[in-house]
């Protein structure tokens, strides 16, 4: 038998990491199983200017407790603030879990009347939002600026 890794999110100092744990795992016919998974980072931070909310992600936004965690802060930011920005510029990699997530901030500003904006997202990322269109869904602009200037104009 091989021991695989199994691994655990730990949260220190707003970044969720992963802690390696040897563990092994078999399946019906008694071999052992390998289980590999990266190392996930995932910050999020959040600042306000006067009632506009910030939000600035970085890592990779995947299924899982990364994409909770930023679920679980814009759904908080939506129910304190008329107007939320999420600048997506430091999301590295984004899986189906993460677009879902995406649609879900969506879901929560538009069910308590705040306004969402995206800003500052990368290429690839906009092309799945465009394939998905989520982006229908959301307006999505290129820098915080435009995103602050186009919120002032929304209240």
């Amino acid at each position: 038998m091989t021991p695989g890794i199994v691994m655990k999110l730990k949260r220190s100092t707003g970044m969720l990491r992963l802690n390696e744990k040897p563990s092994m795992r078999m399946n019906a016919a008694g071999s052992s199983t390998i289980i590999r998974r990266k190392c996930v980072d995932f910050a999020v931070t959040t600042r306000t200017l006067d009632d506009v909310a910030i939000v600035n992600c970085g890592g990779k936004l995947v299924f899982e407790k990364e994409a909770a965690a930023l679920c679980r802060v814009v759904a908080g930011l939506v129910q304190s603030y008329p107007r939320v920005i999420v600048n997506l510029h430091g999301v590295a990699s984004i899986d189906g879990g993460g677009l879902g997530t995406l649609a879900q901030c969506i879901r929560d500003a538009k069910q308590t009347g705040a306004s969402l904006i995206f800003c500052r997202v990368p290429k690839k990322i906009r092309e799945l939002m465009d394939l998905t269109r989520l982006s229908s869904l959301v307006e999505i602009v290129g820098s915080e600026t435009e995103a602050l200037e186009r919120s002032r104009a929304a209240a």
